[in-house]
C-alpha cells in the first residue's frame, strides 16, 4: 500500500513539471505600449465673451517719461479652426473701455512774446480695440496656449490747462483716435461644455506723433510735439463657445 501512495504520488508531479517546463520555454513578449491620452476638446468653431483687467500707460515727451495705471473692461468676439492635432488659429476682435488718466505738470510757450507759462499736461485712452489673428497649442486637454498679434486702436484725449498771461483760464484739447499695433500671448481653459477662461497678456504701441490743441473758443492753441504712447494690459476672461 505504502508503495502504491509512491507511485501514486509519482505519476500526479509529471503533468505538473511538464507544465512548468513548457511555460519556461515560452518566449517573453514586452508589455502593450502605454496609449497616450487622447484630447477631447475641439477649438473649432466661434465664441463670444468679456474680459477686464488692469493697464499701464508709458507716455514719453522727448527725454521725459511718464506712467499711469488704469482699469480696462470689454468685450470680445472671434473664431478659431484646429487645423491639426493639437494645433489651432483663428482671428478675434476687442474693445473695451479704459480709465487710463496721465497728467503731469508742464510748460507752454507763447510763440510770440516766448514767455513760459506752467500748464497741466493731460493724455486719456477712454478704450482699447484691435483686430489679430491668433495661433495656440493645446499641450493638454482643455488647455490652450497661444499667441496673437494684429492691428489696434485707442482713443486719445490731450489737454494742456494753463493761465494766459491776462489771468485767463485756458484748456486747449484735441481728441483723436489713434492706431498702432498689439501682440501678446496667454492661456485658455476649457472648464466646462460651451465656456472658457483666458489669462493673457498684450502689448500695444501707438507710435510718435504729434498734435494741435485748441480751446472751444479757438483763442489760444498748443503744438504738442514727438508724443509717444505705449500701453501693456493684463487681463481674465469669459468666453462662450457655440
Amino acid at each position: 500500500m505504502r508503495r502504491f501512495t509512491v507511485v501514486a504520488a509519482g505519476l500526479l508531479s509529471i503533468p505538473l513539471f511538464l507544465g512548468a517546463a513548457s511555460a519556461a520555454d515560452l518566449p517573453a513578449y514586452p508589455p502593450p505600449p502605454a496609449v497616450a491620452p487622447v484630447a477631447t476638446t475641439n477649438w473649432t468653431g466661434c465664441h463670444v465673451g468679456i474680459h477686464a483687467g488692469g493697464v499701464i500707460s508709458e507716455i514719453g515727451r522727448g527725454s521725459r517719461d511718464f506712467s499711469s495705471v488704469g482699469f480696462v473692461g470689454g468685450g470680445q468676439i472671434g473664431c478659431d479652426y484646429q487645423f491639426a492635432a493639437g494645433w489651432a488659429a483663428g482671428v478675434e476682435g476687442r474693445a473695451a473701455w479704459s480709465s487710463l488718466n496721465n497728467s503731469h505738470a508742464d510748460l507752454v510757450i507763447n510763440l510770440n512774446t516766448g514767455v513760459e507759462l506752467p500748464s497741466q499736461f493731460t493724455v486719456r485712452n477712454n478704450f482699447l480695440a484691435s483686430a489679430t489673428a491668433r495661433l495656440g497649442y493645446s499641450l493638454a486637454d482643455r488647455w490652450l496656449v497661444f499667441v496673437r498679434g494684429g492691428a489696434a486702436w485707442t482713443q486719445e484725449k490731450i489737454d494742456d490747462a494753463f493761465t494766459n498771461s491776462a489771468g485767463i483760464a485756458r484748456d486747449p484739447s484735441a481728441t483723436s483716435t489713434r492706431t498702432g499695433w498689439t501682440a501678446g500671448t496667454g492661456v485658455e481653459w476649457a472648464f466646462a461644455p460651451h465656456w472658457s477662461t483666458t489669462l493673457e497678456y498684450n502689448y500695444y504701441d501707438f507710435g510718435s506723433h504729434g498734435a494741435t490743441l485748441t480751446s472751444a473758443t479757438n483763442t489760444s492753441f498748443v503744438i504738442v510735439k514727438n508724443l509717444d504712447d505705449t500701453i501693456h494690459e493684463a487681463t481674465i476672461g469669459v468666453d462662450y463657445h457655440f
